[in-house]
């Protein structure tokens, strides 16, 4: 039975190679999200992976009105992450002033060993009543490139 269990191992390590034209035991397979991660506006992202949970700290290049993020532009990260080689992520913030940002997305492999979170984001603002409802809410994507590993990220 021993043999049985390497021999497909083996075959699934030689079929994930000559299918993806990667070797899934080579360095650089897998997604790694603990890092400092930048996006095209030059909002910071630091994030630190452990098992299925994602924490951190988002600092904001942009607002919707001048301080609602806070006096540092900054907030507590708190998400979640898939298994994978290239995983699916979503997290979220509270600003200062009560809104809230969300993305949700997945992290990619590029040629050459870097690494892109590709994500889809919503920022919802406090609305006064349900007439300002709908304008309350922004819809876009952001791309974060990885930039490196910084110091733990606790989200604190």
């Amino acid at each position: 039975m021993e043999s049985l269990v390497l021999c497909l191992w083996f075959i699934s390590v030689g079929l994930a190679q000559m299918f993806t034209g990667q070797d899934p035991l080579a360095k650089g397979t897998h997604c790694n999200v603990t890092g400092q991660w930048k996006n095209e506006l030059g909002s910071t992202l630091q994030l630190t992976s452990n098992g299925p949970e994602l924490r951190g700290v988002y600092h904001t290049a942009v607002e919707t009105e001048c301080g609602a993020s806070g006096q540092n532009r900054e907030a507590r990260v708190v998400g979640v992450i898939s298994e994978g080689p290239q995983p699916t992520v979503a997290f979220s913030v509270q600003w200062l002033k009560g809104s809230c940002s969300v993305w949700v997305g997945q992290c990619f492999l590029l040629p050459g060993g870097g690494q892109v979170l590709k994500t889809l984001w919503m920022l919802r603002s406090a609305a006064e009543s349900t007439a300002g409802n709908w304008g309350s809410t922004r819809l876009g994507e952001d791309q974060f490139v990885f930039v490196g590993k910084a110091e733990v990220a606790d989200g604190h």
